[in-house]
């Protein structure tokens, strides 16, 4: 799968899960749970348990499905990332290394950036996408007001994203979104009820959809 495969897929379908989860035992149920709701493209988190073993698990078990990793900074995380199977790497910062190590191999990635300075700075170093971090505050206007000036950059939104808002941040210009901890959690596998994270999953495809 190339790189411009990935990126664009990506673009197609536009959402994908944040996995950061402690629970990681169940991993395959979780991510039948989340497809069974329409949504194939995953991102694991990189300090979630035995991450490096999840990522393989799932793109062993799920060849549709697209996986990335994410928490990703330093060349030794990106590369144990890139051997387990992620097909993008996304990381809270502009890390160099990471994207020194997506360029070489010819990975997406998505580097993280707040201020028009820094994601300036972010795409220009190679960023495929600029995910803006932290938007918790800020919300959707926040991607529309970056895109006045910057309107040539892929945004994409993870934190503060939840089922009922996603169709904001389309609105306002993002090329993506994920959604972590309110499509899915450490409580909602305490509690066992797959069925409502299949059900989350199916109202974000649905809510995205309204504004694709």
């Amino acid at each position: 799968m190339t790189k411009e495969v990935v990126t664009n897929r990506i673009l197609k379908e536009k959402v994908f899960a944040v996995l950061r989860l402690q629970r990681t035992e169940k991993i395959e149920s979780i991510v039948e749970a989340i497809m069974k709701g329409g949504i194939e493209i995953i991102e694991l988190t990189m300090n979630s348990k035995f991450a490096d073993e999840c990522i393989y698990r799932v793109a062993k078990r799920f060849p549709t499905c697209l996986i990335g990793a994410g928490t990703v900074i330093g060349v030794e995380t990106a590369t144990k990332a890139i051997e387990s199977g992620a097909r993008f790497l996304v990381s809270p910062v502009t890390d160099l290394d990471m994207l020194a190590v997506c360029g070489q191999v010819g990975i997406t990635s998505m580097a993280g950036a707040l201020t028009p300075t820094e994601a300036w700075q972010a795409s220009q170093a190679g960023a495929d996408f600029v995910k803006l971090f932290p938007l918790v505050g800020l919300g959707p206007q926040y991607i529309r007001a970056m895109r006045g000036p910057l309107p040539d950059i892929r945004y994409v939104a993870t934190n503060g994203a939840t089922p009922d808002n996603i169709a904001e941040f389309f609105a306002a210009g993002a090329s993506a979104v994920g959604v972590g901890t309110p499509l899915v959690s450490d409580a909602d596998i305490d509690k066992g009820d797959l069925k409502i994270i299949e059900e989350r999953a199916r109202k974000i495809v649905m809510n995205a959809g309204a504004t694709a």
